[in-house]
């Protein structure tokens, strides 16, 4: 049997116009600028929590929600839902990780191709009048062995597409088994650590994943290799990887998430790394847009908005 009610459902972060359209027999409360003093107002009659990033959902944020039934996260990650406490309120917590997973493996390869051929260091010294060559010379993906850590959405389409390059492509998951297919070959930690030349990060933040790129990590890595991070932030342990770039272990970093990304909270030490990461040439950042695409803007919402619909149904 169908519903037999109307939700409502809370939107508290900007979310596309197809979300609001596939739930409109719903009441739709959509307040994408809401401040967190003015949330609990409305959590006290919402069903559906839909959200982003606003919100660190708690125990505590749960609990001011007595009528709600289910969360809706506009992502891949749920570090920010405390997905235990919400099961045992018998609430459902659902994502959208094939929305941007196309999204964030294109840019995984933007800065793995732009670190290999210099674009960034090379268009910032053109930019000072200097016409370096040589000293600009890159380095082909043919030629290398990629490791990909987490083999879920994002790291088999990453392996689909560096399939085209002629690379050779190894892959690892914790929790996955036979998982190999006609892009990677499935290998233990530590065999992608001693064949890669770019290991590629694409696993979800957790027990097992908090600081796991630390230097006991980085040692056990044959040979020197590029770091790309596009999972989370806390995957990787900065102050280790500073070490490491500055031995040379490391040959290039590209971060799209760092552990703190609230850059005006930082304190010394977190100033200290962050300008030395701004500083280095082997180092591209970005603001954490590895899944930000007009394109997966739609995606994700249309993903999620279609599980909602269908986990609302009273059976």
């Amino acid at each position: 049997m169908k519903e037999q009610f109307n939700h409502t459902i809370l939107i508290i972060d900007e979310v596309h116009e197809i979300f609001l359209k596939k739930l409109k027999g719903h009441k739709i409360i959509y307040a994408p600028n809401i401040t967190l003093e003015e949330l609990p107002e409305q959590l006290e009659f919402a069903t559906i929590l839909v959200l982003r990033s606003k919100l660190i959902l708690d125990k505590s944020w749960i609990d001011r929600a007595p009528k709600l039934k289910l969360v809706g996260r506009l992502g891949s990650g749920m570090d920010n839902i405390n997905q235990d406490y919400a099961k045992k309120k018998g609430i459902i917590c659902l994502n959208a990780p094939e929305g941007n997973r196309n999204a964030v493996a294109e840019q995984t390869i933007a800065i793995l191709l732009s670190l290999l051929t210099n674009v960034v260091k090379s268009n910032n010294e053109i930019k000072d009048r200097k016409w370096l060559r040589k000293d600009n010379e890159g380095i082909e993906l043919k030629n290398l062995t990629v490791g990909i850590i987490g083999y879920g959405n994002v790291g088999q389409t990453l392996a689909a597409k560096l399939n085209v390059f002629g690379c050779k492509i190894l892959a690892y998951d914790r929790f996955l088994n036979n998982f190999g297919d006609e892009f990677a070959q499935e290998v233990t930690l530590e065999e992608l650590q001693h064949q890669s030349d770019i290991i590629s990060l694409h696993v979800p933040l957790n027990e097992f994943s908090d600081n796991m790129v630390d230097l006991e990590f980085m040692n056990r890595v044959s040979k020197p290799f590029y770091l790309l991070n596009l999972s989370r932030g806390k995957v990787v342990n900065t102050a280790d990887l500073i070490l490491k770039l500055k031995e040379g272990k490391v040959l290039g970093a590209g971060l799209d998430v760092l552990p703190n990304e609230n850059l005006n909270s930082y304190n010394e030490n977190e100033n200290e790394e962050f300008s030395f990461l701004t500083r280095s040439e082997n180092v591209i950042l970005t603001p954490h847009t590895g899944g930000l695409t007009k394109d997966s803007f739609k995606l994700i919402a249309e993903a999620l908005a279609d599980k909602v619909s269908r986990a609302i149904i009273i059976k």
